[in-house]
């Protein structure tokens, strides 16, 4: 059961390590939960992809090789 007097959909944004996190907050039959949450984030993506400006921020890695990307001095010989 939910005690909030408050239950309109909202977004709220945070800060993390990759990139900016949005959580979503709505109302929604539970029998039809998955595919309104489907539906939801359909329509963002497809508003997003309206914009090139935007990207999606993911956690990456990059291995430097010192040897073969190094500086001609700093490799070893």
């Amino acid at each position: 059961m939910i005690f909030y007097s408050n239950l309109t959909p909202i977004i709220y944004t945070s800060v993390k390590d990759s990139g900016i996190e949005l959580t979503i907050r709505f109302l929604s039959e539970p029998k039809k939960r998955r595919v309104t949450e489907n539906n939801v984030w359909e329509e963002i993506l497809d508003v997003i992809a309206k914009h090139e400006d935007i990207d999606f921020a993911y956690p990456t890695q990059r291995i430097f090789y010192n040897q073969t990307e190094g500086k001609v001095d700093t490799r070893n010989k």
